[in-house]
């Protein structure tokens, strides 16, 4: 054998090895530095573009502001005529289409025009729209990105939409908001725009068919493992959510924010002064907006008690709610049937909640193992309180009347 012409692989000695790992732990590093300053300066360059369609005066400073899971959130500085002002900036998801946002805004203006004075305004751009659309990446390899301006709501960000400790003034004024919201929002027209999503009624029962596929994939982790353990249960679950069409004419269908929960609030010594993000909205049952809004304002995340649906907050939640309405003497309070059904609908609510846990994590790619099996088991925990304990859900809806 001619060996001149050949690259001999020389047996590498530990030192030699551990120097090789250390230089590519390095080179590992640089590479992640890298990535994280082309896409800061991709998203900055990304707001700049898009703020040039704006008359907000001289851009001075962008922050990123975390805790979302589907939109970036920016918060940015600007000057003019010598005066700083504060501004919200959105980069909606991939995939969002233009109806779906200019369903979201024009229910944000209705709603603001007709009592909403707490939720985040529309700016718009020098030539009317509410959105700005971009074009991301290059040919062959294209999407359509879409960014909007909105007044940046004053007052603390308290809470996060999971383990939310609200005390009992927060939940009567985060009752109330919905209320407003609900009352100001209740003749908004869509005039045929809408969310791709359907109503919640309609969306059950195209979750099995999902869910089993969801179970064939080959994965072998805790959170894969978990869900195939309780699948027959929430498919169960999803089977006895289902409420007649006739009990259904008697539910008013309103726009729905669709995510309401403590983290899409802002408060002032315990009251809360600000609501945002609109971006789930969509025409639903008003009672499965209240019943979610139930799911993720009241349910425990904490040691033995994860799971575990808090009645008293329940009832401090749906008693402001009813009486905000009464005050506002325009869109009725919950009526008979929809408190007949609503321990119903917050097991329905509750499977919209899994929906998201497992889409998200069966769709997502470098994900925290551990804290979408946090999130699935305490879904998965409340719904089986809810099943066990209808009876008094019920007892608590009716004594509200």
């Amino acid at each position: 054998m001619n060996i001149s012409k050949m690259r001999h692989l020389e047996e590498q000695s530990v030192g030699q090895t551990f120097a090789l790992f250390v230089q590519s732990a390095d080179l590992k590093n640089i590479a992640a530095n890298f990535f994280e300053s082309m896409e800061t300066a991709l998203i900055r360059n990304q707001i700049v573009d898009a703020l040039k369609h704006y008359d907000l005066g001289t851009l001075t400073d962008i922050y990123e502001i975390f805790g979302g899971y589907v939109n970036r959130s920016f918060g940015i500085l600007t000057e003019k005529d010598g005066v700083q002002y504060e501004y919200f900036v959105r980069k909606y998801k991939y995939g969002i289409t233009e109806k779906e946002i200019l369903f979201e805004h024009s229910m944000i203006d209705y709603s603001i025009a007709n009592g909403l004075d707490i939720a985040a305004g529309l700016i718009r751009t020098i030539d009317g729209p509410t959105f700005i659309k971009q074009t991301e990446g290059t040919n062959g390899n294209q999407a359509d990105i879409y960014f909007a301006v909105y007044q940046f709501l004053q007052g603390d960000d308290l809470y996060t939409w999971d383990n939310p400790t609200l005390n009992d003034a927060e939940y009567a004024s985060a009752a109330a908001v919905l209320a407003t919201f609900h009352n100001a929002a209740r003749d908004f027209d869509p005039q045929g725009l809408e969310r791709v999503e359907p109503r919640i009624m309609e969306f059950l029962p195209t979750l099995p068919e999902t869910y089993r596929g969801f179970a064939q994939n080959d994965k072998d982790t805790k959170f894969h493992n978990y869900y195939r353990e309780n699948l027959e249960s929430i498919l169960e679950v999803i089977e006895s959510s289902q409420i007649p069409p006739d009990v259904l004419e008697k539910m008013p269908l309103t726009p729905c924010h669709n995510d309401f929960h403590p983290g899409n609030l802002k408060y002032i010594d315990s009251n809360v002064v600000g609501i945002f993000d609109f971006d789930w909205s969509k025409i639903d049952y008003r009672l499965f907006d209240v019943c979610l809004a139930l799911a993720y304002c009241c349910s425990c995340w904490q040691d033995e008690k994860d799971g575990v649906l808090l009645l008293d907050k329940c009832a401090i939640f749906l008693t402001s709610y009813q009486q905000k309405l009464k005050q506002l003497g325009k869109l009725a309070p919950l009526n008979v049937v929809e408190l007949e059904n609503l321990p119903i609908m917050i097991a329905a609510a509750n499977i919209y909640l899994i929906n998201w846990d497992v889409t998200a994590y069966y769709a997502g790619t470098n994900l925290n193992e551990y804290e979408y099996m946090a999130y699935l088991q305490h879904n998965v925990r409340l719904m089986k309180w809810i099943e066990n304990h209808k009876a008094e859900i019920l007892e608590l809806a009716m004594s509200i009347l």
